[in-house]
This record gives C-alpha cells, sequence and structure tokens, in this order.
C-alpha cells in the first residue's frame, strides 16, 4: 500500500474517532446532567423533608426527652412528682412556685362523723383521727399521718411519657377499718397548654367508700401573702358545718363570706375549711383563681359536685375537687352522688388545674 493511500486511511480513522468520542462525551454529559437533576431533586425532597422533621421537632421539642417525676412544656411550666402519696411535688413557672405539696387523699377525702357509717345493713367503725371524727381515709405514716394512708406511703410508679405519668396503690381490706381491697389509679398529663388533669380510677372486691381528692396548696404569687389573689367560684350554695362536720342544709352564698361567685379579691382576715355545692354537672369550669403580681392564673375543671375551700397558713390556699364531707351519712345529699363503690364497678373522676398566663 503506497504512502498516499494509508494517509487517506489515517485521515478517515482520525475523522471517525474524533466523530466516536464527540457523541461519546454528549451521551456521558446528558446522563451526568440527568443523574445530577435526580441527586439535586433528591436534595430538594430531603430538605423539605427535613424542614418538615425540623418544624416537628422543634413543636415538640419540649416532649423530646423525658425526665424522671417530671412534666413540662415549652413555655417554662414544669410539674415535678414524688412516689410517696402520688403527689404533685411542685409546680413552678419560670421563678414562680404556683404549687406544691400535692398529696392524694383516700380512701375517703374529708371527715366522717365519729367514724361510723352503714354500709348494706352493717355499721363500720374507722379510725378515729381528727378529734372525735374520721380524716382522709385514717392514719397514716410519719409526722403527717393525719393526710392518711394514701398520702403518707409510697405509690408504683406503673409508667411516664414526655406528657403524662401515671402511679397506682393498693389499700387493703380493713385499712382503717374500710372494707375490701381497694385497687386505685392515679394518672397526671400535661398539655403544652399549661392543663395539669388528674384521672383517678378504683376497683374493689367489697362494697366500700371512696371519695379520692388531691390537696395541691396553691401560691399564685409564689409568696406566703394572701394580698393580691382573686378568686371564682361557680356555686350559688354551700354546706353549712357544726364542729366541722355538715349539718345536712343546703344554703345559699349571697350574703357571706363564701360568696365568690365574680371574681373578688380573697378574703384574706376569713378562714376557710369548707364545702362548696357546685353550679351545673359533668366535667364543667367550676373555679378561677388569679395571682395578681405574678399575672398568673388557675382554672379549674371537675366532674365532681363539691369544691372544698381551703385557707392554711403561709399564703397557701387548696381548691379540692371531692364529693361532700360525711355524705355516707347524709341522705340528703343524695341527689348528687354517692362514695360508695361495689365489686365489678370502676370508679373514675378527672380533675384539670389549667396554668396560663393573664394581661
Amino acid at each position: 500500500m503506497n504512502k498516499k493511500v494509508t494517509s487517506l486511511f489515517a485521515l478517515a480513522a482520525l475523522v471517525l474517532l474524533a466523530s466516536c468520542g464527540g457523541e461519546g462525551n454528549s451521551i456521558s454529559s446528558k446522563i451526568e446532567d440527568s443523574s445530577s437533576s435526580a441527586i439535586s431533586s433528591s436534595n430538594t425532597i430531603s430538605s423539605s423533608s427535613n424542614k418538615a422533621s425540623s418544624s416537628s421537632s422543634k413543636s415538640s421539642s419540649s416532649k423530646s426527652s423525658v425526665t424522671s417525676n417530671e412534666l413540662r412544656t415549652e413555655s417554662g411550666l414544669v410539674v415535678k412528682f414524688k412516689n410517696n402519696g402520688a403527689t404533685i411535688d411542685s409546680v413552678t413557672w419560670g421563678s414562680t412556685k404556683i404549687a406544691s405539696d400535692g398529696f392524694t387523699v383516700g380512701r375517703c377525702a374529708n371527715r366522717i362523723a365519729g367514724g361510723k357509717f352503714t354500709l348494706d345493713g352493717k355499721q363500720y367503725s374507722l379510725t378515729i383521727n381528727n378529734g372525735s371524727n374520721h380524716l382522709h381515709g385514717g392514719n397514716g405514716s410519719g409526722m403527717y399521718s393525719w393526710r392518711g394512708p394514701f398520702a403518707t406511703q409510697d405509690w408504683t410508679k406503673v409508667s411516664q411519657d414526655a406528657s403524662s405519668i401515671t402511679f397506682s396503690f393498693h389499700s387493703p381490706d380493713g385499712n382503717n377499718g374500710y372494707p375490701g381491697n381497694m385497687d386505685m389509679t392515679v394518672k397526671y398529663s400535661l398539655s403544652e397548654e399549661g392543663e395539669l388533669s388528674i384521672e383517678y380510677t378504683a376497683t374493689t372486691d367489697k362494697a366500700t367508700l371512696c371519695n379520692p381528692t388531691n390537696h395541691l396548696f396553691m401560691t399564685m404569687n409564689g409568696n406566703t401573702s394572701y394580698s393580691n389573689i382573686n378568686l371564682q367560684i361557680d356555686a350559688d350554695n354551700y354546706t353549712p358545718l357544726v364542729s366541722s362536720l355538715p349539718t345536712g342544709a343546703i344554703s345559699p352564698v349571697e350574703n357571706t363570706k363564701f360568696d365568690y361567685r365574680s371574681e373578688t379579691a380573697f378574703r384574706s382576715n376569713e378562714s376557710y375549711d369548707d364545702n362548696y355545692v357546685l353550679n351545673g354537672t359533668g366535667y364543667r369550669k367550676v373555679a378561677s383563681m388569679t395571682g395578681t403580681t405574678s399575672k398568673i392564673k388557675v382554672d379549674v375543671y371537675t366532674d365532681r359536685p363539691g369544691l372544698q375551700l381551703y385557707k392554711e397558713s403561709n399564703g397557701r390556699i387548696c381548691l379540692e375537687t371531692q364529693m361532700f364531707p360525711d355524705m355516707i351519712n347524709h341522705p340528703e345529699f343524695d341527689s348528687y352522688g354517692t362514695t360508695v363503690l361495689r365489686p365489678g364497678e370502676t370508679f373514675s373522676s378527672k380533675t384539670t388545674y389549667a396554668f396560663s398566663k393573664v394581661d
């Protein structure tokens, strides 16, 4: 083959190689562009997903971790608990302690005259621990024995998550004179809106009495003064007392120290350990209390017919939701419900303390 022909073949090969190389680069470029576009699209979706996840995490950041025996909100409301008495140990908002020492009372809150009651034709005698009467389920243990066995013994913590905690307690047959083995649970829940709910359930294997409450002491301004406290209780009537026991009468609050039907400055010179006959039925708002210095308010919701207003020393006020005192011995109170719990039944009740900031 002469040099001329060889040169022509070489030139043709170069042209063909150049053509193939260009097309290959073009295809490769298209694939890379397509791949790049897909990765970019994937990154966009991932970024969007991350934003949604970030937003979700932010909205529930206060629920992302669990501290034992503690519930909190993003706004800084912190509720701490103790196993002893299934107690609300403290409620703080920022630097203000607005409530504390909320122990559970049972089996039967408040007083029973002479520690005696008759159920299904049989008379029972309970522990006498308040003068000549029975108080808060009888004797507990330790220096606060008067608070009763439910309040002074350790409960079992059943469960806890970021928004709730549940305790259980077993009261044996014959404890402080009560018939039947009773098992009770108390579930506390805290919403982001500041609603601290208490849900009670109880069962028994013999007919017995069941009237639990929480004895939460509130100091809405975080101090030991009764000044700058406003109170409102939705009750037209109360149950008058003689020697700390109800007479069986239901009397109007009008023109008495008990009239808090509209928001009123707390009457700090008066003493209170009295039961209100709440208006309405079912789960509803029944009271509110505001610290005008702290600008913190609590609204009380319950399904119970009664509320015990208790004023203690050191600026502490209790709004205890419950059945009426000595109800088992007053058939005239029967239209408001019963404190009797029987086998096969499940007692259930709910009370909420809803905390908020006001102007």
